[in-house]
């Protein structure tokens, strides 16, 4: 467990500084780009492209934070309605089921979608930037949250037996 616990803050690192860095560069195209516009009347052409590129690394590396830290957005209720531990986790494993079919489907469609593109070599018209390079950070972005569900449905069904032993009177393992 300690080494997968060493990859997963690695890998929380190398994410971190993937947002900072899009991050910046989103800001500084926008802002190179309207300075050039409006100061030196130069147009950028193209800088949509640059802007598209490195906002869906930004957007998609948040994402996959995000589910790493469960921080996205959730509707979780069921605490508003019950106090009982053992129903609270039942339908923890029943949301994270769920997210993990759901999950699946989206990577078959990403990735039905990212194989059709890169059978056609599409590019941007101006820079002709490999749209792949656009449509690469969904994919991965599924794939490390279908890891995440994963782990989340194994530690909700631990969390369930732990339950379960807990009303039994048994020491919890």
């Amino acid at each position: 467990m300690k080494v997968i616990s060493k990859i997963d803050t690695f890998l929380q690192e190398i994410y971190d500084y993937l947002m900072m860095i899009s991050g910046v560069a989103v800001a500084l195209i926008i802002i190179i780009g309207g300075f050039l516009r409006y100061i030196f009347k130069v147009e950028f052409y193209g800088s949509e492209e640059y802007t598209l590129l490195v906002g869906f690394w930004l957007y998609f590396i948040g994402s996959i934070s995000a589910a790493r830290d469960k921080s996205h957005l959730n509707a979780d209720m069921i605490t508003v309605f019950t106090t009982n531990q053992r129903m609270i986790r039942l339908f923890a494993i029943i949301r994270d089921v769920l997210s993990l079919a759901i999950c699946c489907l989206a990577i078959k469609w990403c990735w039905d979608y990212f194989s059709w593109q890169w059978g056609l070599h599409p590019v941007t018209s101006v820079h002709r930037i490999p749209r792949t390079l656009q449509q690469f950070p969904m994919c991965f972005s599924f794939l490390m949250w279908g890891f995440y569900l994963i782990r989340d449905c194994v530690k909700a069904f631990a969390e369930f037996k732990n339950t379960k032993a807990e009303e039994r009177g048994g020491s919890v393992a």
